[in-house]
């Protein structure tokens, strides 16, 4: 996988990007239920031709209501594209969390340099530094144009 910055991969697979955020969903499964002002009666009214027509959903953010007028092939097709969502979440969370971006984290720099100081280290210490280093040169290090190694 190309070493990308988490928030550069969210802007390329995020929920937002894939019009799957909370907020973009409801506004294509149905619409929002008002409570509005009427300025030539002087008072709020509440529509009334929604009340136990529709489905309705409770939003927790801001406590204002949907109401659901989607059919169920639709709703599917979004529990589809959210599983698909999650399950590429899972990937970029196990590729993160693997090899030596476990320990380096993602290096996206173009020009770096590894200052190794090895110094007091014990032999058992040095070898698992030394697998480090080794998996860290081959998987990211590879990738950028310019390295320094200092000892």
């Amino acid at each position: 996988q190309p070493l990308i910055s988490s928030s550069k991969w969210l802007q390329l697979h995020g929920l937002k990007r894939n019009k799957l955020s909370l907020s973009q969903i409801l506004s294509q499964i149905g619409f929002q239920h008002r409570k509005d002002y009427v300025t030539t009666l002087g008072k709020l009214v509440a529509s009334r031709y929604a009340d136990g027509l529709f489905p309705q959903y409770k939003r927790a953010q801001d406590g204002s209501v949907y109401n659901l007028t989607a059919k169920k092939e639709l709703i599917l097709h979004f529990v589809d594209c959210l599983m698909g969502a999650i399950e590429l979440y899972k990937q970029r969370m196990e590729w993160l969390t693997s090899e030596s971006r476990q320990i380096f984290g993602v290096i996206q720099e173009r020009c770096i340099v590894i200052v190794l100081d090895f110094g007091t280290a014990a032999p058992t210490e040095f070898d698992i530094c030394r697998d480090a280093l080794s998996t860290v040169l081959v998987e990211q290090v590879t990738q950028i144009a310019k390295f320094n190694l200092i000892r």
